[in-house]
């Protein structure tokens, strides 16, 4: 599926890293790639998936939205945490939330009580609705989402307990012995399913800890799962109805007293023409003058857009390219224009909330909207976002003012989120078949494009002939470029900061043509 530690031992970093290519991880410090490498880079990580997550996805999830890729180990040094019997954990890096130390004894179940203790040292509860209808992998950046927006109110979070697999590999009381069957349609209450056979309307109802490793995610964060918030304040946990993951104030916020709540109707939070940012407090430098010849140059050049590319704004103004970014961008402040950062998007769409390439775009500073200027002195107990935020916006549905800010997401994805103890032992034992199979080399792995997408006409192959066509030459072009890392002794990773590779994997052979 889609998931990735930060770092992981040299058997299994390709079984656990995250199939999109913006979650593989990266050396500190970094030196800048070539045109070229990048370009070489990108076919690499163009790849990226494991026999693990097809198993898995088969399995439990069913929901994954990342293209058929291939995977290479990529493995990272790493530190080991006693007391917590799981895989290791990256050592430090640079960024805004604290890892834990390696002496330190981590992630212990939460009882009611201490879930109480921690969301009562917050300001409050931070509920959104999570679009539980979407594949996990669109599930999951909601998720980050979610994370990224209740840290910077000081919220605690309130997460679904459930989600939902499409499918299952095994036959129906194989299944039904470890989750529940649903009708998804009647389940979300959406019609999405209702013209297709009902047993391609069917799906599992799958608890949140089996996709997440929860006490590791509070290592990090304020989280409480909709049952834990449910039975702190009296109410029954059956209450709770998936009905594509809503926050249902009538239900979950009746309590004895009433719970104080503010909602964020869906059209406040980035209206048409406003570009939300976490804080503003961080651009205080930049002018409000309008009416210069160099911000009227650049709102023409924007015309119906929010942004502009940082490369785009230079060329509209005749800068080189050789200028200086922070020279560029001090003269954009004087000028009412306001440098904001984030993420590049794959094919310059974001269904991919990628976070591998950083970037910046300006935007004229009476566009930008601050999430904690807006929303951080709100009181009531619940501060509720409605609806969908997710689609087509940035990483983290937000653009930061400052490169830190930005680094916050980051963190989140690298390092808080990560698969439970159960899915990684299974994933080293894989990994301990395939090595078995293959000599002892590296080995590759493709995904197979789930049903859905050939009937919503979103695969890139329109035949099964010609999908294994474009498997089999990504396998072939991950394979050249395996033997290239190993001849050059060269490994080109992505700006991403926190985690180092490890070099052992110099040491190991690159897949052979003829691997089973």
């Amino acid at each position: 599926m889609t998931d990735h530690p930060p770092c992981a031992g040299p058997r299994f970093t390709m079984l656990l890293t995250r199939l999109l290519p913006h979650r593989l991880p990266s050396p500190l410090p970094f030196t800048s790639p070539t045109a070229s490498t990048i370009k070489r880079r990108n076919l690499l990580t163009l790849l990226g998936v494991t026999v693990i997550i097809c198993i898995l996805v088969s399995m439990l999830w069913g929901g994954i939205n990342a293209n058929e890729t291939v995977a290479k180990m990529l493995p990272v040094n790493h530190w080991q945490s006693p007391g917590y019997n799981v895989e290791p954990v990256c050592a430090p890096g640079a960024g805004s939330i604290a890892r834990p130390h390696p002496t330190e004894v981590v992630a212990e179940e939460w009882t009611l009580e201490r879930i109480r203790e921690v969301a009562e040292s917050s300001k409050g509860y931070y509920a959104r609705d999570f679009s539980l209808q979407l594949g996990w992998n669109n599930v999951r950046y909601i998720i980050e989402t979610a994370l990224l927006h209740a840290q910077l109110l000081d919220r605690t979070l309130i997460l679904p307990t459930y989600v939902y697999a499409r499918a299952c590999e095994h036959s129906t009381d194989v299944c039904e012995s470890f989750t529940n069957m649903v009708n998804r349609a009647d389940e979300m209450h959406k019609d999405d399913w209702r013209d297709l056979p009902e047993e391609l309307q069917m799906g599992w109802k799958i608890p949140l800890e089996i996709m997440l490793d929860i006490p590791h995610l509070r290592k990090y964060h304020k989280v409480i799962l909709l049952k834990d918030w449910l039975k702190i304040h009296g109410l029954d946990p059956a209450i709770e109805i998936g009905r594509n993951g809503d926050w249902w104030p009538k239900l979950y916020s009746k309590t004895d007293p009433p719970t104080p709540i503010h909602m964020i109707p869906n059209n406040q939070y980035d209206p048409k023409g406003i570009v939300r940012v976490n804080d503003m407090s961080k651009l205080s430098h930049v002018s409000t003058d309008i009416s210069s010849t160099i911000h009227l140059t650049l709102k023409n050049a924007l015309g119906d857009r929010l942004v502009l590319d940082w490369e785009e704004a230079k060329k509209a103004l005749n800068i080189s390219v050789d200028v200086a970014d922070e020279g560029f961008e001090n003269m954009l402040a004087q000028h009412g224009w306001a440098t904001t950062y984030t993420f590049h998007g794959p094919a310059n769409l974001e269904f991919a909330k990628t976070i591998t390439e950083p970037i910046r775009q300006v935007a004229p500073m009476d566009r930008l909207r601050g999430f904690v200027d807006d929303y951080a002195n709100i009181t009531d107990k619940i501060l509720y976002l409605q609806g969908e935020v997710h689609f087509p916006r940035k990483p983290g549905s937000m653009r930061f003012a400052t490169p830190s800010a930005r680094d916050t997401l980051i963190e989140i994805v690298v390092h808080s989120i990560r698969s439970p103890d159960r899915i990684r032992k299974l994933a080293e034992k894989i990994h301990d078949r395939m090595m078995e199979k293959v000599g002892g080399r590296m080995w590759m792995a493709a995904h197979m494009r789930r049903g859905d997408f050939v009937r919503l006409g979103w695969a890139m192959s329109t035949s099964l002939e010609e999908h294994m066509k474009r498997l089999k030459n990504r396998l072939s072009r991950g394979r050249d470029l395996l033997q290239d890392i190993r001849e050059t002794g060269s490994i080109v990773t992505l700006p991403i900061k926190g985690v180092e590779p490890d070099k052992r994997q110099l040491m190991l052979l690159p897949p052979s043509p003829d691997d089973p």
